[in-house]
C-alpha cells in the first residue's frame, strides 16, 4: 500500500504568488495605458480641481474670472465634455450633492490617479520648449514687398503694440497681486512681459541693422 506524501504548502504560496505578481503586473500596464497625456486643456481643468472640488458652474466662472481661455485651451463650452472624458479615464470622480433649492448637483473632484497624470503633463511642459509660429515672422521675411519710405513707421507701430501688451500684463499682474494670489499664479502675468520686451529689443536692433545698410 502506498502511502500519501503530503503536497508541500511551498507549491501552493509559489502558486498564489505568482498571481499576485501576474495581477500586479497587469495593473502596472493598465495604469500606464490609462495614464495617457493630458491634453492641455485637461490639465488646465485637472489644476482647477487640484485646488479643491468643484461643480460644473464654479468650474465656468474660473475660468471666465481668470480669463483662461486667453491663455490655456479651456473654454467655457468644452468643461462638460472634458469631465466627462476624465471621468471615464479615471482621473475625476463625480459625486452628488443637493442645494438649498432642493436640486440635484454634480461635484468633480480629482483622484490620485488624476492628480498623477497632472504632474506628468506640468513635468512635460516645464522642461519641453515649446515652438511658437509667430505670425510677424511671415511679414519679415517678406519686408522686401514694403517700400523703404514705409518700413520705420511699420517697425515703430509694431513697437507700440508690444509696448501696449506690456503694459496690460503689468495691469494684470498688479491685479493679481492685490487680489492675494501666488506666485506661480502671477506668473503666467509676468513671464509675457518678459516676451513681449524682448520682441521689443529685437525691433530696434533691428531698424538700426536696416539702417546701417541704408534699407530703411
Amino acid at each position: 500500500m502506498n502511502r500519501m506524501i503530503p503536497r508541500s504548502n511551498t507549491i501552493n504560496e509559489n502558486y498564489y504568488l505568482d498571481i499576485i505578481l501576474s495581477i500586479d503586473s497587469v495593473s502596472q500596464n493598465l495604469l500606464e495605458v490609462i495614464m495617457r497625456e493630458l491634453t492641455n486643456a485637461e490639465a488646465a481643468l485637472l489644476g482647477l480641481l487640484a485646488e479643491g472640488a468643484r461643480h460644473p458652474y464654479q468650474l465656468e466662472k474660473d475660468v471666465q474670472y481668470r480669463d483662461m481661455r486667453s491663455w490655456t485651451d479651456l473654454s467655457i463650452s468644452s468643461i462638460y465634455k472634458l469631465l466627462r472624458q476624465l471621468e471615464v479615464d479615471g482621473c475625476v470622480d463625480l459625486s452628488r450633492d443637493v442645494t438649498e433649492n432642493n436640486r440635484m448637483r454634480k461635484i468633480y473632484s480629482i483622484t490620485d490617479l488624476g492628480r498623477k497624470a497632472l504632474e506628468k503633463k506640468i513635468s512635460s511642459l516645464l522642461t519641453e520648449g515649446e515652438h511658437c509660429k509667430w505670425q510677424v515672422d511671415v511679414g519679415i521675411y517678406n519686408f522686401v514687398i514694403i517700400p523703404v519710405e514705409k518700413r520705420r513707421q511699420l517697425l515703430e507701430s509694431y513697437i507700440q503694440a508690444m509696448e501696449a501688451k506690456v503694459k496690460c500684463y503689468k495691469e494684470l499682474e498688479d491685479f493679481m497681486g492685490d487680489d492675494g494670489c501666488p506666485a506661480w499664479h502671477r506668473g503666467v502675468s509676468r513671464r509675457p512681459q518678459f516676451i513681449y520686451a524682448a520682441e521689443i529689443e529685437w525691433a530696434k536692433a533691428f531698424i538700426q541693422e536696416l539702417e546701417q545698410k541704408n534699407e530703411i
